[in-house]
C-alpha cells in the first residue's frame, strides 16, 4: 500500500511543485497591490486549488486505467481493493496538504494585511485578531479552528464526489469495456450514481430533522449564526454520509478491478 501511494507521488511531484511555485509567484504579485490584493488571494485561491484538485486526482485515476502507462500497476500483486484504496487514501494525503498550504498562505497573508493596517504583527496576535473578526461576522466564538473543520468537511464531500467518477470510470473498463457506446452508458451511470446519492442524502437529512440536528440547522438559517456546538453538529451528518458513500463505492469499484477490469 505503502509502495503505491509512494509511486502516484513520485509521478506528480512535478506538478505540485509547479503549482505552488505558480501560487507563491500571484501572491507575492497580489500582495504588491496592496491589501486588498492579498485578501483576494485569500478568498480565490482556495476555488483554484479545489478544483485543480478534483482535476488531478480523477486524472490520477482515469490515465492508469486509460493509458499504458498505468498498466504496471495492474500487474503488479496488488488486489483491486488495495489499489483503489491507495488512489483514496492519495487523495486524502495530498488535500490535506493543500489545507495545510492555504493555511501557511492565510497566515503569511493575514499577517501582511494587518500590518499594513498598522496593527501588531506578533502572531499569537494575528490568530486572535482572526478569530475575531470571524466571531463578530459569523458567530459567537467561530474562529480559525473551525474554518479549518470546514474546509476539511468539503475536502470529504469532495472525495465522496470523485469516488462516484472513479466508479464510473472502473465501470467502463470492466462491464462496458466491449460495448460500442460504453462511455455514454457509464456517463449514464454516473449521473444515476449522483442522483441516487442525492436522493438517499434527502431521506438521511429528513431522519434527522425529527432530531436535534433539526434544531441546529433551524437555528443556523433563521440566524445566520454559528454556535460552537451547532456548527458541529451541522457538520457531523454530512462527513458521516460523505464517509459511508466513499466506503461503498470504493468497495464496489475494487470488487470490478479485482474481478471485472479489461485494460
Amino acid at each position: 500500500m505503502f509502495k503505491l501511494i509512494k509511486y502516484e507521488f513520485i509521478k506528480k511531484y512535478r506538478l505540485i511543485t509547479l503549482i505552488l511555485i505558480t501560487a507563491v509567484a500571484f501572491n507575492i504579485f497580489l500582495i504588491f497591490r496592496g491589501a486588498e490584493g492579498s485578501l483576494l488571494f485569500l478568498i480565490f485561491s482556495p476555488i483554484v486549488l479545489y478544483i485543480l484538485y478534483l482535476v488531478d486526482i480523477i486524472k490520477m485515476y482515469g490515465d492508469d486505467l486509460n493509458k499504458k502507462t498505468g498498466y504496471m500497476i495492474f500487474m503488479t500483486p496488488n488486489s483491486g481493493y488495495k489499489i483503489i484504496t491507495s488512489k483514496l487514501l492519495t487523495a486524502v494525503l495530498e488535500g490535506l496538504g493543500l489545507l495545510f498550504i492555504y493555511f501557511l498562505f492565510f497566515i503569511a497573508n493575514s499577517l501582511y494585511i494587518i500590518s499594513s493596517l498598522g496593527g501588531y504583527i506578533g502572531l499569537s496576535h494575528v490568530i486572535n485578531e482572526i478569530n475575531s473578526f470571524f466571531s463578530g461576522n459569523i458567530g459567537y466564538q467561530f474562529n480559525i479552528v473551525h474554518l479549518f473543520l470546514f474546509l476539511l468537511t468539503a475536502m470529504v464531500v469532495l472525495i465522496a464526489f470523485i469516488t462516484t467518477v472513479y466508479t464510473a470510470i472502473t465501470i467502463r473498463k470492466s462491464l462496458f469495456s466491449e460495448v460500442k457506446y460504453g462511455g455514454l452508458l457509464s456517463f449514464i451511470i454516473f449521473v444515476f450514481i449522483n442522483w441516487t446519492i442525492s436522493w438517499l442524502s434527502d431521506r438521511f437529512f429528513d431522519f434527522l430533522s425529527i432530531t436535534t440536528y433539526n434544531n441546529n440547522f433551524e437555528f443556523l438559517i433563521d440566524t445566520g449564526r454559528f454556535l460552537p456546538d451547532t456548527f458541529y453538529m451541522f457538520l457531523l451528518p454530512i462527513v458521516a454520509f460523505a464517509l459511508i458513500q466513499i466506503m461503498v463505492l470504493a468497495a464496489f469499484s475494487g470488487y470490478l478491478l479485482e474481478k471485472k477490469i479489461n485494460l
